[in-house]
């Protein structure tokens, strides 16, 4: 189990990791992010799927890909994301990678 305690200043952004662990023995792993810039929300995104913790899939398409079913079962184990605006310049962005246990 683990706690973030990162935090950087890069382009224009505030980064703090504010999770980053396992929340139980053998669970998902979660990666939480608070980022705080200036820039348009669209930049931000882009910034965190790219260089914060890369990762292009969204949590509600892989949800939604979930309930329609799976053709490869190795599709349930992809990292998937959840990025939303908290207030004017401050958002949270979390990965979600499935356990493999």
């Amino acid at each position: 189990m683990g706690s973030g305690a990162e935090r950087h200043k890069a382009a224009g952004y505030e980064v703090e990791c504010t999770y980053s662990g396992q929340r139980r023995r053998y669970g998902d792993s979660y990666s939480e992010y608070e980022v705080v810039s200036d820039n348009p929300e669209t930049e931000v995104r882009a910034y965190c799927i790219e260089h914060i913790r890369k990762c292009n899939l969204t949590s509600s398409k892989y949800y939604s890909e979930l309930r329609a079913g799976l053709d490869d079962f190795g599709n349930h184990f992809r990292s998937h994301y959840k990025f939303e605006k908290l207030i004017d310049g401050k958002y949270f962005y979390k990965v979600t990678h499935p356990s493999t246990h």
